[in-house]
């Protein structure tokens, strides 16, 4: 499907619902539910990720987020891009213990989860953040390697405690081509939707990243088209 791109800033939460900038999103995240409606779990994951740099690519993702907490499922926003992200800023908010330092921890036990969990403004939505400890690039892969399963089983664990309701943990990632983070991430969740920007992603680089995404036997659910 297609989303246009040309308000690369902007959260759903400054539109109406009947705008076109507002029903491209609604319809995507309508997409991603559909593909889980026959399935027996209630806690569901997702990765968003570009095959290369896209400058849009954050936005998209909070965006998707607003849209399936709004429609009323309870919504987790991981943000595992330490190297660029700082979704955190999009909600106006300021950088809370997140995602570096529950890496950095010896042991996280199941109540102190919350801690790293951020409320938002959107009801239904929680952001995970980058957080405040500052990781080497090398640290982070080796990091995210050693503990990313059993963090994503942990905040699974933590909706079907705080949830009565189907609910989603929607990732957010570095691009695909950029190191091992978005194949890694891939092969943990149930869905990858891989974002194409018309005018900037390459056939090459698309054509690259799902080659990347099938060696991590990810499963590919769809291609979101940016218009320029």
């Amino acid at each position: 499907m297609g989303i246009q791109d040309k308000e690369q800033v902007t959260l759903l939460t400054d539109y109406v619902a009947d705008s076109a900038y507002s029903k491209a999103y609604y319809a995507l995240s309508a997409n991603i539910r559909f593909n889980w409606e026959n399935t027996r779990t209630k806690q569901h994951t997702v990765l968003l990720t570009a095959p290369a740099y896209c400058p849009e690519q954050a936005t998209i993702v909070a965006n998707v987020a607003i849209a399936t907490a709004l429609n009323g499922t309870p919504t987790i926003l991981f943000d595992s891009d330490l190297r660029t992200s700082n979704l955190h800023h999009r909600f106006g908010a300021k950088n809370a213990p997140g995602l570096s330092n529950w890496l950095t921890e010896q042991a996280v036990h199941k109540e102190n989860i919350s801690q790293f969990l951020s409320k938002t403004f959107v009801p239904d939505l929680r952001l995970v953040s980058i957080g405040t400890s500052s990781l080497q690039s090398h640290e982070i892969s080796r990091l995210l390697s050693m503990k990313l399963q059993g963090i994503l089983a942990s905040l699974r664990q933590f909706l079907v405690e705080a949830e009565q309701r189907t609910s989603i943990i929607i990732c957010n990632s570095t691009p695909v081509l950029e190191g091992v983070d978005a194949p890694l991430i891939s092969s943990l969740v149930e869905q990858t939707f891989l974002l194409i920007s018309a005018g900037q992603t390459t056939r090459t680089q698309a054509k690259k990243a799902q080659e990347q995404l099938q060696l991590a036997h990810a499963k590919l659910a769809g291609i979101v088209m940016l218009d320029g």
